[in-house]
């Protein structure tokens, strides 16, 4: 298995339709960095890096930073989604700048190193019904 940052494999990291890898060493390292903060649990990778097929069939959005592989869908096992969102939230500007998206979904965290500013949102189905 071919490793591209300590804990992430270019397997998780590939798009599930073509295998394509343009992953961001800048998502990796901001990865690593937010893994360890987390007392180096591991994250389960949803989604990296995906082509514009696996993009529409996800229902991406036109532009989405998977497209480029500057986003990461993932999920920490043991850990509410709700809790590493807040806490990422919380810290991104004092522990990890380069955190440019952070939304929060059902299934779990999508973090990505876009170059713009940064963006927050709440997506659960849930939160839309309060």
């Amino acid at each position: 298995m071919k490793m591209l940052s300590p804990h992430f494999s270019q397997e998780e990291c590939e798009c599930r339709c073509c295998g394509q890898c343009n992953v961001s060493p800048r998502l990796l390292n901001l990865a690593e960095k937010i893994r360890e903060y987390f007392g180096g649990r591991p994250m389960i990778t949803h989604s990296v890096c995906r082509c514009k097929k696996k993009n529409d069939e996800a229902k991406g959005v036109k532009n989405s930073q998977h497209l480029y592989g500057r986003a990461m869908d993932f999920h920490i096992r043991g850990l509410a989604h709700e809790l590493v969102y807040n806490q990422l939230k919380s810290v991104h500007n004092e522990y990890f700048p380069e955190l440019r998206g952070l939304f929060l979904y059902d299934w779990g965290v999508h973090i990505d190193v876009r170059n713009d500013t940064f963006r927050c949102r709440d997506y659960r189905k849930e939160a839309a019904k309060k």
